[in-house]
């Protein structure tokens, strides 16, 4: 006999006791679970109002770490909206992100390019697949101007 499924919000703390999850990724997770919509909504809301949940604490989070893992521009944006925050929270943390730290898109790109060993079409096909503008990728790749 199988044991009985945890109630939803018990469900949540699990599934936020291994990393920090959007709203939207622990409904997901909820449905595909099979729990019903009401009783969804009710824990998720109990989960806000606990602490538990906070979207805004999600996207400071990712924008830092996605920002140090070399993404950049819509790409950046594109990989917080995939999580399902929304684009004024994603665009918030990711401006918060980039304050914080000091980024600038040139330096990150000969930084990421150096780490990777890359040089020529092949960084730019990368650094353009990381969300770099076409200008920032000129300027590091068409000018030599990698970090070694």
């Amino acid at each position: 006999m199988a044991p009985p499924k945890p109630d939803a919000l018990s469900q949540i703390t699990r599934l936020l006791a291994a990393t920090d999850k959007t709203r939207a990724q622990l409904i997901a997770a909820l449905e595909r679970r099979g729990y019903p919509q009401s009783e969804i909504d009710g824990a998720v809301e109990r989960a806000r109002a606990l602490g538990y949940l906070d979207d805004t604490r999600v996207a400071q989070r990712k924008a830092r770490a996605e920002l140090q893992a070399g993404w950049a521009g819509e790409a950046l944006l594109g990989r917080l909206l995939a999580a399902g925050l929304e684009a004024s929270t994603a665009r918030t943390a990711v401006k918060e992100a980039i304050a914080e730290s000091g980024w600038t898109p040139l330096n990150a790109a000969r930084a990421l390019v150096a780490s990777r060993k890359i040089e020529g079409a092949k960084a730019a096909r990368f650094l353009a697949s990381r969300g770099y503008e076409e200008e920032v990728v000129e300027r590091v790749i068409g000018t030599g101007e990698i970090e070694r």
